[in-house]
């Protein structure tokens, strides 16, 4: 009876924690409330330096709840990617900016190495009246990413690389990474006309971010982020102490031993 206990104990534990790591292997995303955050960044630049690597601590500690993409302009990093999704800005916002500058949810928020606490005020302002997005979903398959045309607006898919090396022999004050760097990027508008920019081949380590927005710019509809980053898969901390807490009661149910009390009559 108590080894049948303890295979309980185990099972039950162990349902929760394959469902938490099966939802990370689905292939198909829906969009969430996600709020899209994006920098106009450049290597050579001293401040972008300086807060690249704080915003990839920001970006894991949001988790699902923001997107981040770094927007390359004027280095070896630029790309047709990052000049059309500014182009795409400047439908909203044509004023000229220097880096780093923050767009959170299609609008120009803050500029220069102070203004984190802006885009964060703008983040939680956003996600408080934040609408539920429509039912639409990209779906993985192998290394690529498929989406229908949606009922209006316009379906951007950027492909992000983690951890990209920066170029020798080029003006560098930072390290020598940097971090979500857009280098690809697709539109598929509502009568499927269809724009692609850069490279959509999955870089080693990569986010995808899914955008359902207006043709004529703004405040995007829906945004979800999915990556292949082992902090994205174990995004739940505590997925591995549930996993040793339950083993630890299915050994203590087995190996504990039980006290037999004897009755009067056994005596």
């Amino acid at each position: 009876m108590r080894q049948l206990m303890a295979v309980l104990v185990l099972a039950l534990c162990l349902t929760s924690t394959t469902t938490v790591v099966a939802e990370e292997s689905v292939e198909q995303h829906w969009l969430k409330r996600t709020i899209l955050v994006e920098e106009r960044t450049a290597i050579w630049c001293p401040s972008c330096a300086e807060i690249d690597p704080e915003l990839s601590m920001v970006a894991k500690g949001h988790g699902a709840r923001a997107a981040i993409v770094g927007l390359h302009v004027d280095d070896a990093f630029e790309n047709e990617a990052s000049l059309a999704r500014i182009e795409y800005q400047m439908k909203t916002d044509g004023s000229v900016y220097g880096t780093p500058t923050f767009f959170v949810d299609g609008m120009k928020t803050a500029e220069g190495y102070d203004s984190w606490t802006d885009v964060q005020k703008r983040i939680l302002t956003q996600e408080s009246i934040r609408q539920a997005p429509e039912d639409i979903a990209m779906t993985l398959i192998g290394q690529d990413v498929e989406i229908t045309p949606p009922g209006y607006g316009q379906l951007t898919v950027m492909i992000l690389e983690h951890g990209k090396k920066v170029p020798t022999g080029v003006d560098n004050p930072g390290e020598d990474t940097r971090d979500r760097v857009l280098v690809g990027m697709k539109v598929v508008d509502s009568m499927n006309n269809t724009s692609i920019y850069g490279d959509l081949q999955l870089p080693e380590s990569w986010s995808i971010i899914l955008i359902h927005e207006p043709i004529e710019g703004g405040e995007p509809y829906g945004v979800v982020e999915v990556s292949n980053q082992i902090w994205e898969i174990y995004e739940d901390d505590n997925l591995l102490q549930i996993l040793a807490t339950c083993i630890l009661l299915g050994a203590l149910v087995v190996f504990v031993p039980v006290k037999k009390f004897q009755n009067k009559e056994e005596e």
